[in-house]
């Protein structure tokens, strides 16, 4: 998604390396080159600009539609781009892998950002750990600036859900709880917010807006096609509902 680095090279993790999935939409339509547009002077090919949306204000509900493949429509730093899942793996599938047209790429893990590549910033790690408070609990990150260095900080988080509501997504409305993630972080000494928007029942997250580190560029996504079935059950007993890894909610 980050424009300027289109045609760098991008190590993926090998859990999210392109499956065939990635392959067929490449070949979607008969337009096997039009993702190759470091070749063409940083240019980008119709397919790129499809994929990638806000250049040609391409609607993006309009492209999600038309392919058959789960998608997300996500946000970050003005660039807006529709992903297509290239890869899902873990324990009952929890881990998800989507790119964007200049092969960005974000790491979902039960619906939640967990890493990402191909941005002039990175998210190395994103991990969640019990806190002896069962009311809270502990997010550790892990990224690179642009200069390339690395740091890391730990927050103490709580999670509070309204009642579900009407929410308007790429395809499709349905009634979601709103959670507000909030953290403090400890190294930093600052203070954030994020927001997921959560299925009653199946708790499945449709969607979010969270800066990935403290002060860090924010990320907003909903999910366009879903990547699950009904047959999949992640639903938990309303007293104990959490969200990925053991976030209590309240």
């Amino acid at each position: 998604m980050s424009r300027d680095r289109r045609c760098s090279k991008i190590r993926v993790p090998t859990q999210g390396r392109r499956k065939a999935v990635l392959f067929r939409l490449m070949l979607w339509g008969g337009l096997v080159t039009s993702l190759t547009a470091c070749a063409q002077g940083g240019q980008l090919t119709p397919m790129g600009a499809t994929l990638l949306g806000d250049r040609h204000r391409v609607d993006l509900a309009e492209q999600a539609e038309a392919l058959p493949y789960a998608s997300l429509v996500a946000q970050n730093q003005g660039n807006r781009a529709l992903l297509i899942m290239a890869h899902r793996t873990g324990e009952n599938g929890r881990d998800t892998y989507w790119q964007a047209g200049d092969r960005a790429t974000l790491h979902l893990r039960n619906g939640v950002p967990t890493s990402t590549a191909g941005f002039e910033e990175i998210l190395l790690g994103r991990w969640l750990s019990a806190d002896s408070n069962s009311e809270r609990y502990r997010v550790h990150v892990h990224w690179r600036d642009a200069s390339g260095q690395e740091w890391q900080d730990v927050a103490t988080a709580r999670l509070s859900c309204e009642s579900a509501r009407p929410v308007e997504l790429p395809l499709t409305r349905l009634a979601l709880e709103r959670c507000t993630e909030r953290l403090d972080w400890e190294s930093s000494n600052t203070h954030s917010r994020g927001v997921y928007w959560r299925e009653p029942g199946s708790l499945r997250i449709w969607g979010g807006d969270m800066a990935l580190w403290p002060d860090g560029p924010r990320l907003r996504w909903q999910v366009a096609r879903p990547w699950w079935s009904d047959a999949e059950d992640t639903g938990r007993d309303a007293e104990q509902t959490t969200l990925p890894d053991g976030a209590p909610s309240s």
